[in-house]
């Protein structure tokens, strides 16, 4: 698994970076105490700085087979109000209230490049945002809005830091996917080669999609 592989390879930094800040401030010499205000503290950032990426990057998934990485269960408590189930391909679930008309999941991709996307290694992703949409214009300018921060990062974000740069794992923006709210639709959020997609899981939610919405 490249995100294994990944993480790895952080931690081997990690540990030789820790390590020579040992050496470096606990041996003795001229040279060794010159090098203590300078290469020991470079370490210590460098260590820092490893340590929270790869706690940021462990907050990732990576689809290694063809599963669903969300599933909405929808059920109306009133009008354009709604109680949204959200189960991960983990196995978590939660809930929440959506006001609006549609429901939208927002994802974090971050999209491997050169010989790593022409070997058909898959995307690594995070669940971002839910929140909910509503049709008309002045509703969405002016009514109440709910919005949901599914995951964070605590010290370091690592796909703000690769967004805008050209690297082999490039931080993607823009993914998401919306459905209309309608009680009792059940609808799965795949990641497809095309971007997000949302299937329907029950008849509800096919007969919802055949209306105009």
């Amino acid at each position: 698994m490249l995100q294994m592989s990944l993480s790895a390879t952080l931690v081997l930094l990690l540990i030789v970076a820790v390590v020579l800040i040992v050496l470096l401030w606990w041996r003795r010499g001229w040279f060794i105490q010159w090098l203590k205000g300078t290469a020991g503290m470079l370490m210590l950032v460098l260590a820092i700085v490893l340590a929270f990426s790869l706690a940021d990057l462990w907050s990732y998934r990576q689809l290694l087979e063809e599963k669903p990485l969300a599933t909405v269960s929808v059920y109306e408590l009133g009008p354009q109000e709604y109680d949204i189930t959200l189960a991960t391909g983990e196995g978590s679930e939660e809930r929440y209230k959506i006001l609006g008309d549609q429901w939208q999941l927002d994802v974090r991709l971050m999209v491997w490049k050169g010989p790593f996307l022409s070997a058909g290694t898959m995307p690594l992703y995070r669940l971002d945002r839910l929140s909910g949409r509503y049709l008309s214009l002045e509703q969405e300018r002016n009514a109440g809005r709910t919005v949901y921060a599914l995951q964070e990062s605590r010290w370091f974000d690592v796909w703000d830091w690769l967004h805008g740069r050209s690297w082999w794992l490039e931080a993607q923006s823009g993914s998401a996917v919306y459905m209309p709210l309608a009680n009792g639709a059940v609808f799965s959020v795949h990641l497809t080669p095309k971007g997000l997609l949302a299937r329907p899981l029950n008849d509800v939610a096919e007969q919802v999609l055949e209306r105009p919405w």
